[in-house]
C-alpha cells in the first residue's frame, strides 16, 4: 500500500444519509461512500462514511490532508427545538422584542393564527438601564448593576446560554461589550454571544433573533463538532488523524470556515449542507460551459431549491428557519418539504398529499425494510420499477418492494379507487408539483424564466425527478452532475475560505460621497483580511469583494450591487448599476430619485486549490456493451409517456462504464451508487468528458 498520499476528502450529514467523498489529488480518483446517518451521533456516521470512501482507493486516515463537513445538526437542533437554555438581554422597555417580532402574518386573512414560539420564553428575557441614539452617541448610561441582578436570575434558572442586544449597537458596541464581560464574570461556563459580534446591522428584531439563534446553538454546536474532532483523531472508531490536519465546517454562504470559528458562530452553520451542493453544481455547471441553472437538491427529507446566474449563486441577507429569523448572508436556497422520504397522505378533502412530514433516516421509506409503516416517494418509485429489489442503495442497502405496494395499496390506492401503479405515478406527479411550485419561486416569483435555465438534480432522488419536473417547467436541458448522490460533500472541497463583514451606514449617496465610501471599505476589508491571515491563507490567495447596499430615498429595503474601488470612476457607476438591478428585480426604476446609502458588504475570499474533475475516456455515439445491466420494465405516469399510463421496456445502464459522447435515448435508468438518473421517453442523454450527463428533456 502506498504511503504519505495526498488524500482530501468530505462528508455531508443528511436527514437520511450520510454522504462522503474522497479525493485523490495525485491520480484525480474519486470515490464515494453512502452511509445511514446516526441520529444518536452523526459523527460516528461521518467517520464510517469516510473510511468507506477511503478503504475503496486502498487509503487510510494517514493520507488525509484535508477533512471537509457540512451537517444539518444546527438546523435539526432549530426544528426539534433542543438547542441550549438560552436567555436575551436587552434595553429596558424592550423585554418583549423577540415575542412580538414584525407585523407580518403567515397567512394574511387568518383571524386564528399562532405565530410561533420564541426560541426564548418571555420569563428568560431580561432588560437593563441603558441607551444609545441611532449614532452610537450615549443617551443613558449602562446600569451595571441591574446586569448583574439579570445575571443572577439567569444563574437561577440554569441557563446554559445567553444572548445580548442592545438599540443601535452596531454603530457603537460599547454598552454589549460591557455587558458580555459582566455575563462572563458572573455566568462561567455559560455561553454568551453579543450581537455585535454576529452581525452589525440595524432591523433591531432580526438581528436579536440571530444572536439569541446563535446562542441557543453554541453549546449544541461545542459538543457535537468535539464529538467529531475526538472520533476523526481515533484510531479505531474513526480515521487516527493526527491533529494538525484541518477539518473545515461548510458556512450558509457557500464558505468555509475554521473548526474554531464554527464553534463561537454556529448560527453560520445553519442550510450549510445545502450550500455546499450548490456550491459544487455552479463548479460542476461552469466545467460543462453552463453559466445559469436551476439545482434541486432531492435528499431524504426535502428539496432545496437554488438560482445560479453566470455562475454564482445568489446570496440573501434575509433568510428564516422554521420561522426563526436569520440575518447573515446565505446562499437563497428554498427547501420545501418534498424529498425520497415525504410521505403520501389523503387529507380531509379526500385529495392526495405528499409531504411535509417525512419517514426521516428512523425508520424511513416502507422498502428500507426497517419499520416504515407509512407510503413515501421512495416507495412510490420502487413500485414503478425506478429502482428494484436486486438494486442496491448506496451499494449496500437491499430493498423490498412489495412491502412498498402493499403500504400504497392500504393507504392510497383503496382510499380512492385506483390501481397501485395510478397511486404511485399520482405520488410522483403529486411531489413533481411542489417541485415545480418551489422553483417559480426562486424564478419566476423574482423575474427569471425558467426556460432560460438548465435544471440541476442531484441528491440521492435528484436525477429521478429531474426530466419531469424540467419537463413541466417547459425546461429544454437537464444536467445530472458526476456523483450527484454525494454534491454536497463535493462542495465541501470546491469552496473557499469566507469571511462576510457587513456593516450598516445610512446616509444619502451624495452625502456619503466616494471619500466616506472608501473609508469604510478599507475598515471591513482589514478586519476581513486579519480574519484570512489569522486562517494562515498566503496574500496571493486572498481576494476579496465589495458591494454597496443602495436604495432609493424612503424605502424600506436594500439592493446590494456589487463594484470594485480599484477602478477608475467606480463610484460615479453605482447609481446606473443600481438602477439595472432594480429593474430587473421589480419591473421598474426611477433614475431621477435619489439614492441612499444603507450599508457596505466585504467578503474576504481565501482561495484554496480546487480538485480537477477526472476526465471520462472518449467513446462512440453508442454505449459499450458492458455498461448495459439489463432491462426492466419502468411505468411512466400520465402525460408524460404519451397515453394514460403505461409499462414501457427501458434499458438499465451502469453510468461508471459510459464513455464520453455515449448516446442513450429514454425510456431508460442510468444507475450508480449514490443515486439513479431516469430517462423518460422521448428524452436523450449525452455524456460529456467531464462526466456530467446532459438530458434533452422531450417536450
Amino acid at each position: 500500500m502506498k504511503t504519505n498520499r495526498n488524500f482530501r476528502v468530505a462528508s455531508d450529514v443528511g436527514g437520511t444519509f450520510t454522504d462522503s467523498i474522497a479525493y485523490d489529488a495525485e491520480t484525480r480518483v474519486i470515490t464515494v461512500s453512502k452511509v445511514s446517518t446516526t441520529p444518536e451521533n452523526r459523527a460516528k456516521g461521518t467517520a464510517e462514511g469516510l473510511r468507506k470512501a477511503l478503504a475503496l482507493q486502498g487509503a487510510t486516515g494517514a493520507d488525509v490532508s484535508y477533512v471537509g463537513h457540512g451537517m444539518t445538526t444546527a438546523t435539526n437542533a432549530v426544528i426539534q427545538r433542543n438547542g441550549a437554555k438560552t436567555a436575551f438581554l436587552t434595553n429596558k422597555g424592550f423585554r418583549d422584542l423577540l415575542e412580538i417580532g414584525r407585523q407580518n402574518r403567515p397567512t394574511l386573512f387568518d383571524i386564528s393564527v399562532v405565530r410561533p414560539e420564541p426560541l426564548v420564553p418571555r420569563e428568560l428575557s431580561f432588560t437593563a438601564e441603558g441607551r444609545l441614539d441611532h449614532t452610537g452617541a450615549e443617551l443613558i448610561p449602562l446600569n451595571e448593576g441591574e446586569v448583574r441582578d439579570a445575571a443572577r436570575q439567569m444563574a437561577a434558572a440554569g441557563v446554559e446560554a445567553v444572548g445580548i442586544l442592545f438599540l443601535h449597537s452596531y454603530t457603537n458596541p460599547a454598552h454589549e461589550r460591557r455587558a458580555s464581560d459582566i455575563l462572563k464574570e458572573e455566568l462561567p461556563g455559560v455561553a454568551i454571544c453579543a450581537s455585535t459580534d454576529i452581525n452589525s446591522e440595524f432591523r433591531e428584531y432580526e438581528r436579536a433573533s440571530t444572536t439569541v439563534l446563535n446562542a441557543y446553538l453554541r453549546p449544541v454546536m461545542e459538543t457535537y463538532l468535539q464529538s467529531l474532532s475526538g472520533i476523526l483523531q481515533d484510531a479505531e472508531e474513526g480515521l487516527g488523524l493526527s491533529e494538525d490536519r484541518p477539518v473545515m465546517v461548510m458556512d450558509a454562504a457557500g464558505g468555509l470556515m475554521q473548526l474554531d470559528s464554527a464553534r463561537e458562530k454556529p448560527v453560520h452553520t445553519v442550510l450549510s449542507g445545502p450550500a455546499g451542493g450548490v456550491v459544487a453544481a455552479a463548479y460542476v455547471a461552469d466545467a460543462a460551459d453552463i453559466p445559469d441553472i436551476i439545482t434541486m437538491d432531492i435528499g431524504g427529507t426535502s428539496t432545496d431549491i437554488s438560482l445560479i446566474r453566470n455562475g454564482q449563486p445568489e446570496i440573501t441577507r434575509s433568510a428564516s428557519l422554521e420561522t426563526v429569523p436569520i440575518q447573515l448572508p446565505v446562499i437563497d436556497i428554498n427547501a420545501i418539504g418534498a424529498g425520497g422520504g415525504s410521505i403520501a397522505w389523503i387529507d380531509e378533502g379526500g385529495a392526495l398529499r405528499v409531504g411535509p412530514m417525512s419517514a426521516e433516516a428512523v425508520p424511513g421509506p416502507v422498502c428500507y425494510g426497517r419499520g416504515g409503516d407509512r407510503p413515501t416517494v421512495t416507495d412510490a418509485n420502487i413500485v414503478l420499477g425506478r429502482f428494484d429489489g436486486k438494486s442496491r442503495l448506496g451499494g449496500s442497502m437491499e430493498l423490498d418492494a412489495k412491502s412498498a405496494a402493499r403500504v400504497i395499496e392500504r393507504d392510497i390506492a383503496a382510499p380512492l379507487g385506483l390501481s397501485i401503479e395510478e397511486a404511485a405515478a399520482g405520488i410522483l406527479r403529486v411531489a413533481h408539483a411542489n417541485m415545480v411550485r418551489g422553483i417559480r419561486v426562486v424564478s419566476v416569483e423574482r423575474g427569471y424564466d425558467p426556460r432560460d435555465f438548465a435544471l440541476v438534480p442531484f441528491g440521492g432522488a435528484g436525477p429521478m425527478h429531474g426530466s419531469p419536473v424540467a419537463r413541466d417547467l417547459k425546461m429544454p436541458k437537464v444536467m445530472v452532475p458526476p456523483t450527484p448522490g454525494i454534491l454536497c460533500a463535493m462542495g465541501q472541497l470546491i469552496s473557499d475560505l469566507r469571511h462576510d463583514l457587513v456593516e450598516t451606514h445610512i446616509s444619502l449617496f451624495e452625502e456619503l460621497g466616494e471619500r466616506g465610501a472608501k473609508i469604510l471599505i478599507d475598515r471591513l476589508s482589514a478586519r476581513a483580511e486579519s480574519y484570512l491571515i489569522a486562517d494562515g491563507v498566503p496574500e496571493d490567495r486572498r481576494a476579496f469583494e465589495i458591494k454597496i447596499d443602495l436604495r432609493y430615498e424612503g424605502q424600506s429595503f436594500a439592493l446590494p450591487v456589487p463594484t470594485n474601488p480599484a477602478e477608475t470612476g467606480w463610484w460615479d457607476a453605482l447609481p446606473a448599476a443600481f438602477n439595472d438591478a432594480h429593474m430587473a428585480r421589480f419591473g421598474h426604476a426611477d433614475p431621477t430619485a435619489p439614492l441612499e446609502v444603507v450599508g457596505v458588504n466585504v467578503t474576504g475570499i481565501g482561495k484554496i486549490e480546487k480538485p480537477q474533475l477526472p476526465e471520462v475516456e472518449a467513446g462512440e455515439k453508442t454505449p459499450p456493451q458492458n455498461a448495459l445491466l439489463g432491462q426492466r420494465k419502468i411505468y411512466f405516469e400520465p402525460g408524460d409517456s404519451g397515453d394514460k399510463g403505461a409499462w414501457h421496456p427501458s434499458q438499465i445502464w451502469a453510468r461508471d462504464s459510459l464513455l464520453a459522447g455515449n448516446v442513450i435515448t429514454g425510456p431508460a435508468a442510468i444507475e450508480e451508487v449514490s443515486s439513479t438518473t431516469i430517462l423518460y421517453p422521448g428524452d436523450r442523454a449525452l455524456v460529456l468528458a467531464t462526466g456530467s450527463v446532459i438530458v434533452e428533456v422531450a417536450q
